[in-house]
């Protein structure tokens, strides 16, 4: 028997063939896959095309990898949807807030509407009700104390804190739909219906018809008419 390199290099460390040197990697090979960068290629799929449209197939095609290869790093689609929650609400800012509690209410409804306003998609995400990042336990928390402060017992809290939410939801839904079909340039029929009303038979609809335009624009106004109808509990 003829002993080669090849033979040899499995008894004896010292004539074992050396190992080449990994290549370096080339301008077409793909970056190594990170939490971080699978997280911002999610964002970039549901700014864009919505949460219908993500998919661990799909966040692997604009990464240039495999699903199985995300798996390591994300454990499906919900716990990636958990993650980005995670990382919208950890921008958002902390700011001082009112001694008064209904001040202070006000501030923290503002703070949540105006930070999901930037990212539609994040509301398709929160109406499903089956998700909800950490992150967001401390604004929870403050609006809760803030209604208990106010004057309202833990379960009148909770319920004001519910009718907040789906009044704010609600809001944004509107907002976002109103966005869509402007960007869309189809004309509003809703709106041309309201202004045709006929005074006739519709006089209230007719005389509140040039009002209809602002639609969308008073979450303020509305807020802080449902505060004040919430607080009066006390």
């Amino acid at each position: 028997m003829v002993l080669t390199t090849r033979t040899v290099r499995w008894h004896t460390l010292e004539m074992a063939e050396p190992v080449a040197p990994e290549a370096p990697r080339g301008p077409g090979r793909p970056p190594r896959l990170s939490r971080d960068a699978i997280l911002t290629a999610a964002e970039a799929i549901v700014a864009r095309d919505g949460i219908d449209a993500l998919t661990m197939r799909r966040v692997a095609r604009e990464l240039r990898s495999s699903p199985m290869a995300l798996y390591r790093h994300v454990r499906d689609k919900d716990e990636l949807l958990v993650l980005l929650l995670d990382r919208l609400v950890d921008q958002l800012p902390r700011p001082a807030l009112p001694d008064d509690p209904r001040a202070r209410l006000a501030a923290l409804w503002r703070l949540l509407h105006d930070g999901l306003a930037r990212d539609p998609w994040v509301v398709e995400v929160l109406v499903k009700g089956h998700l909800m990042a950490r992150s967001v336990l401390w604004v929870m928390e403050e609006i809760l104390a803030a209604f208990v402060a106010a004057g309202l017992t833990h379960r009148q809290a909770v319920a004001a804190y519910r009718t907040t939410w789906q009044f704010t939801v609600g809001a944004l839904t509107i907002r976002h739909g109103l966005a869509k079909t402007e960007a869309s340039g189809r004309p509003r029929f809703q709106m041309s219906l309201l202004a045709g009303a006929d005074p006739r038979d519709l006089p209230t609809l007719a005389a509140v018809a040039p009002l209809w335009a602002g639609a969308g624009d008073d979450f303020e106004e509305g807020l802080q008419a449902l505060l004040d109808g919430l607080l009066a509990q006390r």
